[in-house]
């Protein structure tokens, strides 16, 4: 075989071009826009955060998290972390590049931390820093192609809707002995019995909205359920501690089946499941919405009849609260 100049230096093979660069760095999801926010989103993650912004007290929360909680996280990320890039954790950079291709996003930085001793990725940004996901090495070790596809994309996406002081905000609630502890809580006040409820009920949604963000970096979006139950089964935790070992994704794929032909006026709420079982259902219904398929046009639609973004939300809202 002759050897080329590219085989020789594999660095001569990257595409320098103004042109590559200009498509790299000035992406735009403006097209995706509707109403102020992203058409993938869950309109219910939008509606709390705003009603969360008027909450009393919110204000002193959010800023010391902002100004302090979080620059004091990522002066300890860069000090006990490795950066993902091409050279170093490559696999890492080429899917995180790829999730941020299918979400029109620009790169976050990608740390992988070996000093934390469980699976966990999470993402922060603020003001102050620049967007970040967070992986360790754990998590790296258990995790295949399409997991990772998943988690880093369902991260992209609290980033690019603003989730994270929200996703902070949740530590200060002491949800699970399992939840990620940061290194600093800046906020010494009490967190408002309003605001605790709130956030509890933001987490739900939030999560529809992340969860369809990792579809869409998903090469293989139909596998989502199949993925995260495989994920939980191995006993993955996520940053607020919760897991379900047990979770079943074939049960979880027949009622998926059974509402996929089931009119949104006679879907209902199952109080048999476990609230992590009705979040993979309820976000399930996006695999059918014609959002799905404009982001990601390079997908073929296997269903007879796509949804509207509207008719999806409907339908995950009834499914996760039992109401319109």
């Amino acid at each position: 075989m002759t050897e080329t100049v590219s085989t020789v230096n594999p660095l001569l093979s990257i595409d320098t071009g103004f042109r590559s660069y200009l498509n790299a760095y000035t992406r735009s999801f403006q097209n995706h826009i509707i109403d102020g926010q992203l058409d993938y989103a869950f309109d219910s993650d939008l509606a709390i955060r705003q009603k969360i912004i008027g909450l009393s007290g919110w204000g002193r929360l959010s800023k010391a998290i902002n100004s302090a909680d979080i620059a004091a996280e990522a002066k300890l990320l860069f000090f006990k972390c490795e950066q993902a890039g091409s050279l170093k954790y490559p696999e890492i950079y080429d899917i995180l590049k790829r999730c941020c291709e299918r979400l029109e996003l620009n790169l976050p930085i990608v740390l992988v931390r070996k000093d934390y001793d469980r699976p966990l990725i999470y993402s922060i940004s603020s003001d102050v820093i620049e967007p970040c996901i967070v992986i360790t090495r754990q998590l790296l070790d258990m995790c295949d192609t399409d997991e990772l596809e998943m988690l880093i994309g369902s991260e992209c996406g609290r980033i690019q809707n603003n989730h994270c002081i929200y996703s902070w905000a949740c530590s200060y609630l002491n949800l699970s002995r399992n939840a990620f502890k940061p290194s600093q809580k800046s906020y010494r006040g009490s967190v408002g019995s309003s605001v605790v409820a709130t956030l509890i009920d933001w987490l739900r949604y939030a999560d529809i909205t992340a969860d369809r963000a990792g579809m869409i970096c998903m090469s293989r979006p139909g596998r989502f359920v199949e993925v995260f139950c495989g994920l939980l089964n191995k006993g993955y935790i996520d940053f607020f501690g919760r897991s379900l070992e047990t979770i079943d994704a074939a049960k979880i794929e027949k009622i998926i089946d059974v509402n996929h032909t089931t009119a949104a006026r006679a879907l209902k709420r199952d109080e048999s499941l476990t609230d992590l079982e009705r979040r993979l259902i309820a976000s399930a219904e996006f695999l059918t919405c014609d959002s799905l398929f404009r982001w990601r046009r390079d997908l073929e639609t296997t269903a007879l009849h796509t949804s509207t973004g509207q008719v999806c939300d409907v339908r995950s809202n009834i499914i996760l609260s039992g109401g319109q």
